[in-house]
């Protein structure tokens, strides 16, 4: 197949050559229109089989781009083929082009929906585009009816979508995508990753080793194994693969910062300078900053100066709380913008960098400080207030893949704090959720929200510190308030972010923080009715210390 499109191409290849020639020489010569005429024909002739190897071929050393405007052309001279749009998908596919390739496979699907693979590819597009869309399973489950031991498509078919209540079908599906592909990583990793959401660990971390063996240099591979490692509380192998984070996380695929100076790896920094600085998301950068005091003491002690870059929304917080230990404290800005340094470190490698284990996680307790002066102002605005003050979060960013997973809409928060109201007094932590807040008052439940008058990480820093308690999913504000030493409740799907690690209802990275953890799949009920009864049980405690009998305890 590959040699029919070579051999195609090699035809289409010499009319344009000829065409340029003749073009440059006579350029209104109708040898120009004949050899134009010769290359339609070319493209035309260029089979279906023919192409997808062709763009496979391209694909494989790295000419994708040229597979792309080659299957343009032939979509251009043959529209209504459902086989040039299909190739022309593919190479838009492989360039990572997944919007562009979408259209493409839905221009075939409309010409012809038994094209072969068109379900598939076009569904493994709509992963990519629109996750959520219900299309794609009915479009993989149509796939494996006409092409049972079609491998990709059970792969594809196997992963979980984010609509769904429970494991059944892709258990099912991955099941049968390991006994067709073995030896396949992406079907090994789906099956780890499913195990994962139902809570079979040993099975998930095999899988992510099998997954591993069968694809030694897939980075992507690695990280999830290290996800797993890490989440069990196996720090000494988990944070050397976590370092794969840039080349193997799906949201940090535009890559790591390219800097003008070289990565530190721990050698001796004296009489250098070191730059230090944030990565990935508000709740990383809150999570890790506690390293910086470490970092300082050790480039101090070997003769270097240490400079720290932070997120522009949290600047003012972290410079307050940890710049002492500082030579210089900058706020964002691109590269270009940072100040002199000689090696640079992320602040997401140091623990690897200090080998941290959990006896020596540094800073467990409260290491970040709001404005003092900030935080009495709220702390007067609320003086009259005698009830518990408690914050609430129910979701995290929308953007996030495990958001789905992760989120209590608001409304079930009323179903069970709604008969609380009478001792606790409930604020949004939520910024930008007006509708979800006028829903829960329209149904009686009174929330007050100050969002709007929280502009950095610092405002509302000063704001959590007023409260009694915060009760939160997996978001920013879960570390911020563990950051600040405040009690905190953090609720937790079946498969939660490494850092909250598994079964236990604490963490060592925030001793006042509290989990409570699901059960089972998608299950929230449970939780909720836990959580509504030790608040039950808090407000009470809170309400009799208000009246001089004994102090509310710390979790």
């Amino acid at each position: 197949m590959q040699n029919d499109f070579l051999n195609s191409l090699q035809f289409v290849w010499q009319r344009v050559i000829d065409l340029v020639d003749v073009a440059t020489q006579h350029p209104s010569s109708d040898a120009v229109r004949a050899l134009l005429d010769e290359t339609v024909k070319g493209l035309r002739a260029l089979d279906d089989n023919a192409l997808i190897c062709g763009v496979s071929a391209a694909y494989d050393s790295g000419r994708v781009d040229e597979a792309i405007r080659i299957t343009a052309a032939v979509v251009r001279v043959s529209p209504d083929r459902a086989g040039a749009h299909f190739a022309a998908g593919l190479a838009l596919q492989y360039a990572d082009r997944q919007a562009e390739a979408l259209k493409a496979y839905r221009s075939a699907y409309v010409i012809e929906p038994d094209h072969p693979h068109l379900r598939n590819n076009l569904a493994a597009s709509l992963m990519q585009v629109d996750p959520g869309n219900p299309e794609i399973i009915g479009l993989l489950e149509q796939a494996v009816v006409d092409d049972p031991g079609y491998k990709p498509a059970w792969i594809n078919l196997s992963r979980l979508r984010p609509g769904e209540t429970t494991l059944e079908r892709a258990e099912v599906a991955t099941q049968r995508a390991v006994s067709l592909a073995p030896s396949d990583s992406l079907a090994l990793n789906n099956y780890a990753m499913l195990k994962k959401e139902a809570q079979q660990w040993d099975e998930a971390e095999e899988a992510a080793h099998a997954a591993c063996e069968c694809a030694p240099n897939d980075p992507t591979m690695h990280f999830n194994l290290a996800a797993i490692q890490l989440v069990r509380g196996n720090f000494n192998t988990g944070w050397e693969g976590h370092e794969l984070r840039w080349q193997g996380a799906r949201e940090l695929k535009s890559g790591r910062p390219v800097f003008t100076k070289p990565q530190w790896r721990g050698e001796s920094i004296k009489g250098r300078t070191l730059l230090v600085w944030g990565e990935q998301g508000m709740g990383d950068q809150l999570q890790f900053c506690r390293y910086v005091p470490m970092l300082a003491e050790r480039v101090h002690r070997e003769g270097g100066q240490l400079v720290w870059n932070s997120f522009p929304q949290m600047g003012a917080l972290l410079k307050r709380s940890l710049g002492e230990h500082c030579d210089l404290c900058t706020i964002g800005g691109g590269i270009e913008a940072l100040p002199y340094y000689d090696c640079e470190v992320s602040l997401l490698s140091l623990p690897l960098l200090f080998g941290t284990n959990e006896d020596t996680i540094p800073n467990p307790g409260r290491y970040l400080s709001p404005d003092p002066a900030a935080a009495m102002r709220w702390r007067e605005r609320f003086a009259a207030e005698r009830r518990l003050r408690v914050g609430l979060v129910w979701t995290g960013s929308h953007t996030h893949q495990r958001n789905p997973y992760r989120r209590i809409r608001l409304e079930r928060y009323v179903a069970h704090f709604s008969s609380l109201i009478r001792d606790v007094a409930f604020y949004a932590l939520q910024p930008g959720a007006h509708e979800d807040i006028a829903a829960a008052r329209a149904a009686g439940f009174k929330i007050d929200d100050f969002s709007e008058e929280w502009r950095t990480f610092d405002d509302t820093a000063a704001f959590i510190d007023s409260l009694d308690l915060v009760i939160s999913v997996c978001t920013s504000v879960a570390h911020l308030a563990g950051a600040l030493g405040r009690r905190t409740w953090v609720l937790l799907d079946v498969n939660p972010h490494w850092v909250w690690q598994l079964e236990r209802p604490d963490s060592p990275w925030y001793p006042n923080t509290r989990l409570y953890r699901q059960k089972q799949f998608r299950e929230w009920e449970p939780v909720l009715v836990d959580v509504a009864a030790d608040l039950e049980a808090l407000a009470a405690t809170h309400r009799t210390s208000a009246n001089g009998i004994f102090p509310s305890s710390a979790t």
